[in-house]
């Protein structure tokens, strides 16, 4: 209701609904998009390096060997033309990202989205809006965002500061992340946190990443170095 950031609110080329990223291929399809060594080298000046979850490098839980997200706009444009019963690329769509003004790190991801969006097809538009940071705090609280972007830095250094975040707490619960999903997560996170044992979290850390990738939860760009 009354979201500044989904223009016309319907499928018509003007805007977005409001539950357009709960297609799956739309999700697929926006990560296939992203030009994460361009992020790496021009948002963070080359010092970062991409993972493939939520769980750092180096900790325990993070699978060298998981799959990583392409960077191909074949398979973004194949992805977005299933999404929305085949409708998208005729149609298209108008979507925002918001990013706090002065942020050019999230600046460039959302012009990094707009560049290859576009090139995959001029129908799909992508509008990047600087705002106030107590504006996208609000709007981000409120779940108005359609794209939000934003990091972590842990509180404490293991694996569960990492998990908890991008899958049921801070993040999550402004994402509206599918019921089925969230409960996958809710299990895998409990189970994680209270295992004694370190392989047997980091069995249950790997199935939690690979659920994450497989529903295309996040656009993970990269890990700060």
């Amino acid at each position: 209701g009354n979201n500044p950031y989904i223009g016309s609110g319907q499928l018509d080329g003007n805007g977005i609904p409001a539950d357009f990223f709960s297609d799956i291929n739309v999700r697929r399809g926006f990560r296939a998009c992203f030009d994460y060594d361009l992020f790496i080298s021009e948002a963070l000046n080359g010092k970062g390096i991409r993972n493939n979850g939520p769980i750092i490098q180096d900790m325990l839980g993070y699978n060298p060997d998981g799959e990583y997200a392409p960077f191909d706009l074949d398979v973004c444009a194949d992805e977005l033309a299933q999404a929305w019963g085949g409708a998208l690329p005729d149609t298209g769509f108008r979507v925002q990202v918001v990013f706090n003004t002065g942020n050019t790190t999230r600046q460039i991801i959302g012009e990094i989205l707009q560049s290859n969006l576009s090139a995959v097809n001029p129908n799909y538009q992508v509008e990047i809006v600087g705002v106030p940071w107590p504006t996208l705090l609000r709007s981000f609280r409120a779940k108005q965002l359609p794209l939000a972007v934003s990091g972590w830095i842990e509180d404490i250094h293991d694996p569960h500061n990492w998990a908890q975040p991008f899958t049921v707490g801070t993040y999550a619960g402004r994402q509206n992340i599918p019921e089925d999903i969230l409960t996958q997560f809710n299990d895998l996170v409990t189970a994680g946190v209270l295992a004694a044992d370190a392989a047997e979290r980091e069995a249950i850390y790997f199935e939690l990443q690979k659920v994450h990738f497989e529903n295309a939860v996040q656009i993970t760009g990269a890990q700060a170095l």
